[in-house]
């Protein structure tokens, strides 16, 4: 059985990480802190019925409002902007086990950053207060840490994720006034953006949530 969930889990890895997926996404505040993100992701695509691999993110307008309205909670929340793009075998790394690629685009407004939650990457938190905004952002560990009861499969899991991993990251921007101040906890704060690299390599090899805080004040 151990046996089986290995396997399991060593594919689950590979489908998501083998040089298969990029993320970036860019939010952009507006005075008052209303605005729009702008995401943008690569996927393999199922040669059988022409669907992303990663079931979180689909390839077609009407997959992608639908699962971002599902729920008893529906926001009707409408995307603009919808491009899409394919990645033939041609354009593909040669050892990718993938033959087709789909490149996604599109933008989605807000009034209310907090209204995203679940739309976005993450879970997310939004404070607001007068003239500052504060967001956190948490993405949960996909595995426990090496211990002495940890088997011999579990540890050739992580092994070969970490190989699978490499360098692969997902990439965060936030765009606002340059008139404002920005504290981060992570990324790089230049004037008017703040840029994090999140590494996937972290998801496997620091237990526990990983956190993402900064604020936004608005001087002038």
């Amino acid at each position: 059985m151990r046996s089986i969930v290995s396997k399991f889990i060593l594919f689950f890895i590979v489908i998501f990480f083998q040089n298969c997926f990029d993320y970036e996404e860019t939010i952009f505040f507006k005075k008052g802190f209303s605005g729009y993100v702008e995401i943008n992701y690569t996927v393999p695509i199922n040669p059988k019925n022409g669907r992303s691999l990663i079931r979180f993110l689909p390839i077609s307008k009407e997959d992608i409002e639908a699962r971002i309205n599902k729920g008893i909670f529906s926001k009707n929340i409408q995307i603009r902007d919808f491009s899409i793009g394919y990645l033939d075998k041609w354009d593909i790394e040669q050892n990718s086990l993938f033959r087709r690629k789909a490149r996604v685009g599109y933008k989605v407004d807000f009034q209310e950053l907090s209204s995203l939650d679940g739309v976005l990457l993450g879970y997310l938190f939004v404070k607001k207060r007068g003239n500052t905004i504060t967001i956190k952002r948490e993405f949960k560990s996909v595995m426990k840490n090496v211990d002495q009861e940890t088997s011999t499969g579990e540890k050739r899991i992580r092994s070969e994720t970490h190989r699978l991993l490499g360098e692969s990251a997902i990439q965060f921007r936030v765009i606002y006034p340059p008139t404002s101040e920005c504290r981060s906890n992570r990324g790089e704060i230049g004037l008017g953006n703040l840029y994090y690299k999140f590494p996937l390599i972290d998801t496997i090899e620091k237990p526990g949530n990983k956190t993402w805080d900064y604020t936004i004040t608005t001087l002038y």
